[in-house]
């Protein structure tokens, strides 16, 4: 009968620390809906990398529907972006603004969604 009750026990345990984690969105489930976050990925030059005055960049957003759904700054400067579909993703490119000469900047990305806003950025040292 002890080990009936440790079974029952570890039943119970498990299913209350699972208790709020069903779908993963962020709170659960709130009428029939689920979070659902775009995926910024596939960042070029990488994070801290040391590139030249009007380098190019590129990175991959996941789903989504449409490459207007996607804003690009560059320390805050907008930036015009290149996109192309592709299957499962939509693939991003462009280039540091001219201003930007021997100074750090970030490369700010933000995914506009219905219900699960999603944003990424990397630094880059631009050289003189």
């Amino acid at each position: 009968m002890p080990a009936l009750a440790s079974v029952l026990f570890l039943i119970s345990s498990n299913s209350i620390a699972a208790g709020g984690h069903d779908g993963h969105g962020g709170g659960g489930n709130k009428g029939g809906s689920f979070c659902k976050k775009a995926l910024i990925e596939h960042i070029k030059p990488a994070h801290l990398a040391t590139v030249s005055p009007q380098s190019e960049f590129s990175f991959w957003v996941k789903e989504i529907k449409d490459a207007d759904q996607v804003e690009v700054t560059v320390k805050k400067i907008p930036v015009e972006m290149i996109a192309e579909q592709r299957i499962g993703f939509i693939s991003f490119k462009g280039k540091l603004p001219a201003s930007l000469v021997g100074t750090a900047a970030r490369i700010q990305v933000k995914a506009q969604t219905k219900k699960c806003p999603a944003q990424k950025g990397w630094l880059l040292k631009i050289t003189d």
